[in-house]
């Protein structure tokens, strides 16, 4: 039956698709200028020059990867803080499953490591993009927070950067031996973030 097949623009798609995937999928564990485009064709099981197809350049390929990698935090991040609204700390909570459901980001190594390889135009358009994805929905918390004297008066941005902080050393802190698992980890983290270290 023809209603079985998928047209062009699908698999054209699809194809895109899968290419991005291949590639997010390299560049996380390799970086970026480690990879090569032979490496991400070799991956998806098509031709180098099939690849030019999709993307024009390894560069272009790496600045749509991580879009639509900032843009999947971005909506998973909303959703969480928007569904567990009750206080500061159920939204940090929030924010730190869906941070723990993902892949780490490594974002400290994309800035320093990554990034500066870009074009300018790509640097700025990235920084931005991390900024409204990963950045701006931790800050609107704190703020929020502190709107309702839940928290005294410190910098949103502060806090928010110092909660990204946390969630990216998670993954290497665990990996210590007789680490507790993530989750114990983040609810101490928390816990200190609110609480202070001070006993109770």
């Amino acid at each position: 039956m023809s209603g079985d097949r998928s047209s062009p623009k699908q698999e054209s798609s699809s194809g895109h698709n899968r290419v991005l995937d291949e590639a997010e999928r390299l560049f996380r564990t390799r970086g970026y200028n480690a990879v090569t485009m032979r490496d991400i064709a070799c991956g998806v099981g098509i031709r180098q020059a099939s690849l030019y197809y999709h993307f024009a350049s390894k560069e272009q390929l790496f600045v749509a990867v991580t879009e639509r990698m900032f843009e999947r935090h971005r909506i998973g991040l909303q959703q969480a803080i928007s569904e567990n609204s009750h206080d500061l700390r159920s939204q940090l909570h929030a924010a730190a499953g869906w941070f723990l459901s993902q892949p780490p980001v490594h974002f400290l190594s994309m800035v320093h490591t990554d990034m500066p390889l870009l074009a300018e135009e790509n640097i700025k358009k990235l920084s931005a993009c991390s900024y409204q994805s990963m950045f701006e929905p931790l800050r609107q918390i704190f703020i929020q927070a502190q709107e309702r004297g839940e928290i005294r008066d410190i910098r949103p941005n502060l806090l928010a950067g110092f909660f990204l902080s946390v969630m990216e050393s998670i993954p290497y802190a665990t990996t210590f031996a007789g680490a507790a698992p993530k989750e114990v980890m983040v609810n101490e983290m928390i816990s200190v973030l609110l609480d202070g270290l001070k006993p109770q």
